[in-house]
């Protein structure tokens, strides 16, 4: 009950004086080795055991001797300071030491040393004069003050607690483990939400390769539609300027065949180059439907992933549609666009045909 940090007879001063006053002692009992006063004889002797057993175990009675310690510590170091071998003055330090022998075999688990035992059983022995009081009252009311003051000792008023305590701990035991499991589905949900929140920018990264995507095929039809035009405005624009010229030609002049036969040869090239550009026109057009539905299908590619994961064994070919459409590369037909030289020879055979 006593802080193990708390040190009485342990200090270095007290246990030098301990030391010294045990020499002192055993020499005092050598001078009266040879004498008939056995009660002087049976103080010093006491008093020499008491003080041999503080000083060999000082930890052990600041442990145990707390109440004593309190009460009359200072006086007793000063008894031993001022210890004159005396029969007197050994009656009061014996007294003292009797205080302390009698709590330290109270507060005790196990038996105290033999020595200690031999010796307390012959204080009954002798009479006493001026410590008689001290004498009586250790073997008597000191016993119920040890008692009282272990049994109201704060930590054992703690200890009286423990069931509350013990209750209470579960208590927050219980209240600790539940808060760990909500922390826990809070985190498993965290950790679900994580997971959809990647899998779906992993879907928006390729969204976002789709859109890009369809800005530039947006930007090759609006060149493809304007080279369209100019191409139909310069397929128009030679007709229109030959019939012109024949209507303020002179009305017997001959017809120019190998101008007609030029520009015939111009309309089939332009009308040629139209024709490509206009396949061209269809197939970015194509590109960018396809385009289209796949940013759309991109749209709920979380639950697809979702409904994919539970899909049963069976269906594995489920899915494969939207796979392919999704993950297959965009067609552009470019085996309908002509090539730019395709019908070149029959074009030169027709020339050849109109020279003759």
């Amino acid at each position: 009950m006593k802080s193990p940090t708390d040190s009485y007879f342990a200090t270095d001063y007290n246990k030098q004086v301990l030391s010294n006053v045990m020499s002192k002692v055993r020499g005092g009992l050598d001078a009266i080795r040879d004498s008939n006063n056995d009660k002087h004889k049976f103080l010093l002797e006491f008093v020499g055991i008491t003080l041999f057993h503080i000083q060999s175990n000082p930890g052990s009675f600041d442990e145990r001797c707390i109440m004593n310690i309190a009460s009359i510590g200072d006086r007793f170091m000063e008894e031993v300071r001022s210890f004159d071998l005396s029969e007197e003055s050994a009656e009061h330090l014996f007294a003292y030491c009797y205080r302390f022998v009698v709590e330290y075999q109270i507060s005790t688990p196990h038996s105290i040393s033999s020595e200690l035992l031999a010796i307390l059983s012959r204080v009954s022995d002798f009479e006493y004069g001026a410590s008689a009081s001290q004498v009586r009252y250790a073997g008597h009311q000191m016993l119920f003050n040890v008692v009282q003051h272990y049994l109201y000792h704060p930590s054992l008023t703690s200890l009286k607690n423990l069931p509350e305590v013990i209750q209470r701990s579960e208590t927050e035991r219980e209240n600790a483990e539940k808060s760990i499991l909500d922390r826990e589905t809070r985190v498993n949900a965290l950790a679900e939400k994580l997971e959809t929140y990647e899998t779906a920018f992993n879907f928006v990264g390729l969204y976002s390769g789709f859109k890009s995507l369809k800005i530039t095929k947006v930007s090759e039809r609006r060149w493809s539609f304007f080279f369209l035009l100019v191409l139909g405005a310069l397929l128009l624009f030679p007709v229109v300027i030959k019939f012109a010229s024949l209507l303020n030609a002179p009305a017997k002049s001959e017809p120019d065949l190998i101008g007609l036969a030029a520009l015939a040869g111009l309309e089939l090239l332009l009308l040629y180059f139209f024709r490509v550009a206009l396949q061209n026109f269809r197939s970015i057009k194509a590109q960018l439907l396809q385009i289209d539905l796949r940013m759309t299908l991109c749209q709920f590619v979380q639950r697809y992933a979702e409904y994919s994961k539970g899909a049963p064994e069976g269906s594995k070919g489920l899915l494969e549609r939207f796979e392919q459409v999704v993950f297959s590369g965009i067609v552009n037909d470019e085996s309908a666009i002509p090539s730019t030289f395709d019908g070149l020879d029959k074009l030169a055979e027709l020339v050849g045909k109109i020279r003759k």
